[in-house]
């Protein structure tokens, strides 16, 4: 595969996968199966055999978000209100790491799964089927397996029984991601060799520690970005709870092992909800501030896309 703006970095490993599957060993240096299957999958079904799989992966990715841009806007919208939800769009469209939206990266699919689980009434069993994919997406799907057992601890009676049966379809999901792995590498606890064999045994937490004691200006960008976005989710906690418990649980999941810094800007995007929890703060002060943000995130992602897509590829976890 010649390389390209459109084969780098995990869009590459995307790309592999669809192109030839996985493998129980190492290629390429990792462990494919650390990717999660949904969207080499969606790549190589709308390739048709026949397209191109990385313009493919770009014109797919590009078009996914913007209609996942517009659920999460309805939903926050319903949720918050317009104005809010406006602004939350805007700030996820142009944090420092969104570039990725652009190339054939899972967050687009990710995001078009989430937004449509809220997008559903509580009561809609088609929130099942979206955790679901959500969780054959990326690890952060167990922040919508989290949200939804805030929902059924909080609910009762129809609400109540989809609410956990939309955590038991992430749970199962995952039961069978990692069934197949298992599979895949003769080994029980094979998915424990893939993303967090990229840290070599360490976990996001530790790899903070060191960038802390370690400091430089693109780590202390990557923390601050994460710090900021952290707070966003805080904020929501009083609004929205089971935004908020999404959004926390995502960003948590970048502490368990196979966490890296600089990979911690790309995961944040999935938390979707804490870019609202930004706006509300940004409102308390002045609706312009919201703008300003935008700009400087819009600055940022300039300087930290030009900084990563320069950079010499290595494995880095999805």
């Amino acid at each position: 595969m010649r390389p390209s703006l459109l084969t780098v970095w995990d869009a590459a490993w995307y790309l592999r996968i669809a192109e030839g599957g996985y493998h129980g060993g190492v290629v390429h240096g990792g462990h494919d199966f650390a990717f999660f299957p949904a969207w080499p999958l969606v790549i190589k079904v709308a390739s048709l055999g026949v397209l191109p799989l990385p313009e493919t992966g770009f014109v797919l990715a590009n078009g996914l978000f913007v209609v996942a841009a517009v659920v999460i806007w309805r939903v926050l919208a319903d949720r918050l209100g317009e104005a809010t939800a406006t602004a939350a769009v805007l700030l996820l469209a142009f944090a420092p790491s969104a570039y990725v939206f652009s190339l054939p990266y899972s967050e687009p699919l990710f995001l078009l799964a989430a937004g449509a689980y809220f997008y559903a009434p509580p009561e809609s069993r088609r929130r099942i089927p979206a955790v679901a994919l959500a969780m054959f997406t990326r690890i952060a799907g167990a922040g919508l397996v989290a949200s939804a057992l805030v929902r059924a601890a909080t609910t009762t009676g129809r609400e109540r029984a989809v609410a956990l049966a939309a955590a038991a379809a992430g749970c199962l999901a995952f039961a069978i991601w990692w069934g197949f792995i298992a599979v895949l590498t003769q080994q029980l606890t094979g998915f424990l060799l893939g993303s967090p064999s990229w840290a070599h045994g360490g976990s996001g937490l530790t790899r903070i520690v060191v960038a802390l004691r370690n400091p430089n200006l693109p780590r202390a960008a990557w923390l601050g970005f994460i710090a900021l976005v952290a707070v966003g989710a805080l904020a929501l906690v009083r609004r929205d709870r089971e935004l908020a418990v999404f959004a926390l649980t995502v960003l948590a999941l970048s502490l368990l092992p196979g966490g890296t810094v600089n990979s911690m800007p790309r995961y944040a995007l999935s938390a979707f909800p804490a870019f609202a929890g930004l706006a509300l703060l940004a409102e308390r002060f002045d609706r312009r501030l919201v703008a300003v943000v935008a700009v400087l995130f819009a600055l940022a992602q300039i300087a930290f896309a030009l900084a990563v897509l320069l950079a010499a590829p290595r494995g880095v976890a999805p």
